[in-house]
């Protein structure tokens, strides 16, 4: 320690000098204490004489002792060999790892004797598996492989650190099962009912997959806004199974906030269906980069979604119905359809229905074109967009809902340029509230 260091220790505690760094001088004082210096008037002491290795290798016990390491060996079994947790020595756990053992060879014992009755009972009464009877023994058969597996330690250590998971184990796919609807499916039939898809679409819903969707390589939230300029793009969607079964698909979205002024009420409208996607535990992408891969078949174009001011936000429900084979759609593509703006006198606004949102024009210039725009070409489609009913769809062709997922658009600064681009003439149409409902 230096003089000025033990001046301040000696002085007390000056005003310049912060707690830490006194505690920190004490400490250095303190081990100075124990390990005395030699004074000022003494040489210290020399080092010691480098030890010749061919004299210490042929003489080890006239050697010097070497200074212990500070680096800690690792613990080893008697037999020298590092150990895992299951040979260890400890009979507690030792003995809970053999009732585990006896109960996984009980559970196989009988997962053997159904399997030879379910076979015992194909052949004499020529059941299949589709049978009510082979149906039930297989789940009971399911539920023992789930059982076998679940209070493993090994098995939790590896699903838990992501460690070379078997996406074909059952309760690996049960624990992700769990996880999802623990908090991410709770979280989708919020936003589901909040923003009234049921039963405004369909009656109920029971989705039994995880969807994700991105636009522009960017997750999108259930229920979350979409920027006009991102959504000219259909989506990748995603689709996370909680088993090993293969599956057909359709995926469709409707927007059911097209505005109808005639009925003073909202239509749907079918934004998007793709038909015969297949998907698996492997599989998981249903439409990625192309819609045109295998045996899919994009009956509906995906078509941008457009919202004009005034309008507030529409909704795009997204569902992924189960196909119980492979469906054709005939048809023939939809004619195109007229927008015509409304058409109103200097000074004046269109009257409305009680409780509608009447059209009204911006300003004007000289130089505008006539009120009435012509036809705007709408993608070809195999089936009728305006009024679309996925009840009866889904009805008519034996469709089962195993997913879904919701995103928004509304009126923003990109709204203008992405309506321009369509070709479309009303883009500076807005809507307004009657002066009764105001």
């Amino acid at each position: 320690m230096s003089l000025c260091s033990r001046a301040v220790l000696q002085a007390g505690r000056p005003r310049a000098v912060s707690k830490p760094a006194l505690l920190y001088l004490r400490r250095q004082l303190s081990t100075e204490v124990q390990s005395p210096t030699p004074p000022f008037h003494e040489s210290p002491s020399s080092p010691p004489p480098p030890v010749d290795t061919a004299s210490s290798s042929s003489t080890p016990q006239d050697a010097p002792a070497q200074s212990t390491s500070r680096r800690k060996i690792k613990s080893k079994h008697e037999d020298g060999l590092l150990h895992t947790l299951e040979t260890m020595p400890y009979k507690c756990y030792q003995e809970a790892l053999k009732i585990l053992r006896e109960d996984r060879e009980e559970k196989l014992v009988k997962i053997a004797e159904q399997e030879k009755s379910i076979a015992g009972l194909k052949k004499l009464h020529n059941l299949t598996d589709s049978s009510p009877r082979i149906v039930k023994m297989q789940e009971y058969i399911d539920e023992l492989k789930l059982n076998m597996d679940k209070n493993n330690p090994r098995i939790k250590y590896t699903y838990e650190n992501k460690l070379k998971i078997d996406p074909y184990k059952k309760i690996y796919q049960h624990w992700d099962d769990q996880k999802w609807r623990s908090l991410k499916r709770k979280l989708l039939m919020q936003r589901v009912e909040q923003m009234n898809v049921v039963p405004d679409i369909l009656p109920s819903i029971d989705p039994i997959v995880d969807v994700s969707l991105r636009f522009r390589r960017k997750n999108v939230p259930h229920g979350a806004k979409v920027l006009a300029k991102n959504a000219t793009r259909y989506p990748s969607v995603q689709v996370k199974q909680f088993d090993s079964k293969k599956r057909l698909v359709t995926v469709l979205v409707v927007d059911p906030d097209k505005p109808n002024l005639e009925k003073n009420g909202f239509d749907y409208y079918l934004q998007w269906m793709v038909t015969n996607c297949d998907i698996s535990i492997e599989n998981p992408m249903v439409v990625g980069v192309s819609t045109s891969h295998n045996a899919r078949d994009e009956v509906a174009p995906y078509e941008v979604p457009y919202v004009h001011k005034g309008e507030g936000y529409h909704r795009y429900c997204l569902f992924i119905l189960e196909q119980n084979g492979t469906i054709e759609i005939p048809g023939k593509p939809e004619r195109p359809m007229n927008f015509k703006k409304a058409e109103t006198k200097e000074g004046e606004t269109p009257e409305a229905k009680e409780g509608e949102a009447a059209p009204v024009e911006t300003p004007k210039t000289e130089e505008t074109v006539s009120t009435t725009s012509p036809a705007v070409k709408s993608k070809e489609s195999r089936v009728q967009r305006l009024g679309f009913n996925l009840r009866s769809f889904i009805a008519k062709h034996d469709l089962k809902v195993i997913g879904a997922d919701i995103w928004r658009v509304e009126f923003d600064n990109t709204m203008i340029d992405v309506m321009k681009q369509l070709g479309r003439t009303d883009w500076d149409m807005k809507y307004l509230k009657h002066p009764e409902h105001i």
